[in-house]
């Protein structure tokens, strides 16, 4: 498997964008940027939609934490 080219990247890039301004736009409902993420996996190797996906869950993750704070599970001794 050869690498991507840089014009490969670059259209990877700008469908991975365009699918992850669908999410946000509805609230992180996945179910309906279907035909956004087709175009997304049609650009990028399944590896690199494997990452960004990872990727993205991690970044909502992280915004919320920073937004609403961590609070630790009480654990029983």
């Amino acid at each position: 498997m050869a690498a991507p080219t840089k014009e490969e990247r670059e259209a990877c890039w700008k469908e991975k964008d365009i699918y992850w301004q669908c999410i946000d736009d509805n609230d992180g409902d996945k179910s309906k940027c279907l035909k956004v993420r087709e175009g997304f996996e049609a650009k990028c190797t399944k590896a690199w939609v494997k990452y960004f996906e990872r990727r993205k869950d991690y970044l909502r993750y992280k915004e919320k934490i920073e937004k609403e704070g961590f609070e630790p599970i009480n654990q029983k001794s």
